[in-house]
């Protein structure tokens, strides 16, 4: 019988911590601290003969119902002690059976905490060995020189440049919208919590509307700040003051700051190809030279960028667009690596990073270098609605000062009310729940829509991107037409499909003329099913 004794709330089974309650001198349990109390680096036992030794895991599980799932609590245990270099490369863990049972937890669970590490490039699985801690690039970067200075303020008398306006959808460019539209860009609104705004709305008025009155800080409202700070460390690994938080009219207008703040005629800025042509315009409009990066099914290729210095590199790691790929933890720290010899930084779009469906959320880039050179973008367009024009930006604590400046330049800042109430939406904790909604909604279109995709084009269509955003980036099988004509024959049929050439992206010399975006965001599973019956025979 295993001995269990307390120690003021926490019971000691072995070398197994189990958290019953919150201990005395506790904050919030809410999430667990980046960085965890440190505990003594445990040997490997030795046995004789056959090597079957395994380090031992001192986890301490919290079971409170604020906490994070046990699940991501084992997840963050092994995770840092990798990356604190307490777990060495080639150390073997207990098998998920071994571990289950010694935490008191289902073997499910220990199994989707190790599928997660495994995604991440944190462990490594032998058939027939077991699991072992990977071996990553060398935790220490090269040190980089000191950065150029930042671009000077713009005079705020002189016009702003002439920006040329983004190339809209094709749905929107005289053809009048379809019967079934997979637009790629849109979320449903119908799935918009609109019950809740209201009342919070309510709430934020009847508090106190005095911010109607006022401007406010120019770098956005300072409960919202502090709410999205508090998200991104539990959410997505990010350990960013509230100052760092600069809030924008959504994703386009953080990257028309950056733009603003580190780009000048002829900088170089390298891009993801096939990528976002929007972010290309508007470094181009700054005067930046753009470099186009290769990508394959781990992401984008840093190797690429040898014998390029550039001063910016943008990418979309977590969920790459257009192809969905996730970037590797290996080329992660290599592309991190790489930009500190040179004094360039990293600008982090995370598109779709929080809608996933077939694995657990990926760290933000951002996290691994710390804020030192990466600006992390993020918005609520595709989680709330692009109509909200609500987002930010994280910036490296050096440049807050300069960023704040850019901003109160660039407009006095976004609604007070609809701040306020975006911020008490994350505070309540009610953000996180819609999100859950979310996951289980999208994930039922999706597969509606992969499945008529199938069924539409045979096994031979490749389907990529499946397991997080609103969209599938398909490539045509060779006995189908060319997307072009696929686009045309079912716009015909009352179906909005789009090729992917035609959707404002930059190939980087990829052949984009045999694929699709399809998004499936904005169509319930009845619809989707419906607009394929409209399309067989096609």
């Amino acid at each position: 019988m295993t001995r269990v004794r307390s120690l003021g709330g926490v019971s000691v089974i072995g070398e197994i911590l189990l958290v019953d309650r919150e201990p005395p001198h506790c904050g919030s349990p809410t999430a667990l601290p980046l960085d965890p109390p440190r505990l003594p680096r445990m040997e490997p036992p030795r046995h004789a003969g056959r090597e079957t030794s395994f380090v031992m895991l001192p986890i301490a599980l919290e079971r409170t119902s604020s906490a994070p799932t046990l699940q991501e609590q084992i997840y963050r245990f092994i995770r840092d002690r990798v990356m604190a270099g307490h777990l060495p490369a080639g150390a073997r863990l207990p098998s998920t059976r071994e571990l289950a049972q010694s935490l008191g937890v289902s073997r499910n669970t220990v199994v989707l905490a190790f599928d997660w590490l495994a995604a991440e490039g944190y462990i490594e699985r032998h058939a027939g060995s077991g699991t072992f801690v990977a071996r990553l690039l060398p935790p220490n970067l090269t040190p980089a020189p000191a950065l150029p200075e930042t671009r000077p303020v713009p005079d705020p008398q002189e016009p702003p440049p002439v920006v040329p306006p983004a190339v809209p959808p094709p749905v929107l460019a005289g053809e009048g919208r379809p019967v079934f539209d997979f637009w790629y860009g849109r979320p449903d609104p119908r799935l918009f919590p609109a019950h809740t705004w209201r009342m919070l709305a309510g709430m934020v008025l009847g508090a106190c509307a005095r911010g109607l009155a006022d401007y406010g800080d120019r770098g956005g409202d300072p409960d919202l700040r502090s709410a999205i700070a508090t998200h991104l460390a539990g959410a997505r690994g990010l350990a960013a003051a509230p100052d760092q938080v600069i809030i924008t009219a959504g994703a386009q207008e953080a990257l028309n700051l950056i733009a603003r703040l580190l780009v000048e005629p002829g900088t170089p800025v390298a891009l993801e190809a096939p990528g976002y042509d929007a972010a290309a315009r508007v470094f181009e409009d700054h005067g930046a030279r753009i470099h186009p990066v290769p990508l394959d099914h781990e992401g984008l290729d840093p190797t690429a960028l040898r014998g390029v210095r550039p001063r910016l590199v943008f990418v979309t790691p977590s969920h790459q667009f257009p192809t969905g790929a996730v970037m590797t933890l290996a080329r992660r720290r290599a592309l991190i690596e790489h930009c500190a010899q040179f004094g360039g930084r990293i600008i982090e779009d995370d598109y779709d990073g929080e809608i996933i469906y077939d694995r657990p959320p990926v760290a933000a880039l951002a996290a691994l270098d710390g804020l030192e050179r990466t600006l992390y973008v993020g918005s609520f367009s595709k989680t709330l609605g692009n109509g909200l024009r609500l987002g930010y930006v994280v910036v490296p604590r050096a440049l807050v000062p300069a960023a704040r400046a850019v901003k109160g330049l660039m407009s006095y800042g976004q609604s007070w009310l609809d701040q306020q109430i975006l911020a008490a939406f994350l505070a309540s904790g009610r953000f996180e729940r819609h999100l859950r909604r979310l996951r289980v909604t999208y994930r039922a279109r999706r597969d509606a829509a992969r499945a008529g995709l199938l069924a539409l084009f045979g096994p031979e269509l490749r389907v990529e991107g499946a397991d997080a955003g609103l969209h599938l980036y398909c490539t045509l099988p060779p006995s189908a037409p060319s997307a072009q004509e696929v686009a045309r024959c079912a716009r015909a049929r009352g179906i909005g499909f789009y090729p992917a050439e035609a959707s404002g992206l930059r190939g980087g010399g990829v052949d984009l003329a045999r694929s699709l975006i399809i998004g499936y965001g904005a169509l319930t599973p009845e619809e989707i099913n419906e607009a394929f019956r409209r399309l067989e025979g096609l």
